[in-house]
């Protein structure tokens, strides 16, 4: 496929030699770059909730703050952090929603609602062993 670089320069080609209109353009310009962003939040997503299925231990309950602080690394107020407005922007704007995300992904119980919302990977069963029972060999005098 395409760069998006070659997409858009491409583009501009068709513009500048009359085979579409700007506005034309300028619609698929937005379409591109939105697949483009679209991809790299994916990307991230991904990534991300490969880290917090490495965290998470089955059955135990995490806040929504205590997860971003151990696989993203960012605290919160609740961890005694003093925070700017800057990062509690990012945090709430950026961090949450992406760790949101990857919960998500992975399918995870939620537990509660607002801010004591509890997120949990419910425990694995072990595989259940299939039972054979063999007829008894009856003995004919």
């Amino acid at each position: 496929m395409a760069t998006t670089k070659t997409l858009l320069s491409n583009l501009s080609s068709l513009v500048h030699n009359g085979v579409m209109t700007q506005k034309e353009a300028d619609k698929f310009k937005n379409r591109i770059l939105k697949e483009v962003q679209q991809a790299e939040h994916d990307q991230k997503v991904q990534e991300l909730s490969l880290k917090t299925s490495e965290f998470m231990t089955p059955g135990v309950q995490y806040s929504i703050s205590d997860l971003v602080k151990e696989v993203m690394g960012i605290l919160a107020p609740c961890h005694g952090h003093k925070e700017t407005k800057a990062e509690q922007k990012y945090r709430d704007g950026v961090a949450k929603p992406l760790m949101k995300s990857a919960l998500e992904n992975l399918g995870v119980v939620t537990v509660g609602s607002g801010a004591q919302t509890r997120y949990m990977v419910q425990p694995q069963l072990p595989a259940l062993a299939p039972i054979t029972v063999e007829p008894e060999a009856h003995d004919e005098d």
